[in-house]
């Protein structure tokens, strides 16, 4: 099934704030944010993508050479015209899948399963377990042999549930009451954040074991492949502070995340990226200031 964005947005009951950027005299009708659940750092173009219960959201930023600079408060932008709940949400190159429930007034069924769409946001189209999965946390990685590694937290059955082919066939694997779940950067330790602490699967989720020298983390999240030396694991714990790590057992404790922040993701060069319900901001020197790159 394929999905074209085409209704426009009713008005959400909700914290409601007109984004940064929009005039009066647009055509749009103002973006809100009433949920946010995942970011998503694109070194290439200096974006970031932010997955909400509205849709997905792109902040536009300005990039140099090296990495993404900021040079000041970038413009948020509706990805596409889909305005579905988006629960989850991972992005690899060109591809960002995610899944959640489906647009106010459509026949889709509750569970979207797993959908994607490209940067762009022209296109939604149905990948796999429609009707079936509703993940709560996605991640993607780029295997050693070419392949894309895929997981999520089904909210529907508890349990983790991993794809090696791209999104073709899935397992379902243990059942953690995970909050956030993250692969390495070569997508064979799959690392799940849960109430007894961090816990890691070698064998794609069908078990977890404690990483008993690492903080109990309430959010986790890898760089993108082709990242120098590995890049670091980038966890936020229940008090807001920032944890790095090489290897997911070696955790250096950083600086304390901006306030609200409900999701993060990190950059191939280091780059931290927080977002809440107030805005985006981003660190570039693991932690220790932020600036704001995009207000809600």
């Amino acid at each position: 099934m394929r999905r074209t964005g085409a209704a426009a947005a009713g008005a959400v009951a909700a914290l409601s704030v007109v984004l940064a950027g929009c005039s009066a005299t647009t055509s749009e009708p103002p973006i809100v944010v009433s949920h946010l659940h995942a970011v998503d750092i694109d070194d290439e173009s200096g974006d970031i993508y932010l997955a909400t219960h509205e849709g997905i959201l792109r902040a536009t930023v300005e990039s140099g050479a090296d990495d993404v600079r900021v040079g000041g408060v970038g413009s948020v932008e509706r990805l596409g015209a889909w305005r579905g709940d988006v629960m989850g949400m991972a992005r690899l190159d060109d591809t960002i899948y995610l899944s959640g429930h489906p647009a106010p007034d459509t026949d889709a069924p509750m569970n979207l399963g797993v959908d994607t769409t490209d940067r762009s946001g022209a296109e939604f189209a149905s990948l796999a377990l429609e009707g079936d999965a509703d993940f709560h946390s996605m991640a993607v990685m780029a295997a050693a042999d070419g392949s894309t590694a895929l997981a999520g937290i089904d909210s529907v059955t508890g349990r983790v549930v991993v794809s090696r082919d791209g999104g073709a066939t899935w397992s379902a694997g243990a059942a953690l009451g995970a909050r956030s779940v993250s692969w390495d950067a070569d997508a064979e330790h799959l690392f799940a954040t849960t109430e007894q602490g961090l816990q890691v699967s070698i064998d794609d989720g069908a078990t977890f074991t404690l990483v008993d020298s690492a903080p109990v983390l309430l959010l986790i999240s890898a760089p993108p492949p082709s990242t120098p030396t590995g890049g670091l694991l980038m966890g936020l714990d229940l008090d807001g502070r920032v944890h790095l790590s090489a290897d997911g057992e070696t955790w250096t404790p950083a600086g304390l995340a901006p306030p609200g922040t409900e999701a993060i993701a990190v950059g191939r060069r280091g780059t931290l990226v927080a977002a809440g319900l107030d805005g985006v901001h981003r660190s570039d020197d693991r932690g220790a200031t932020w600036s704001i790159v995009a207000e809600f």
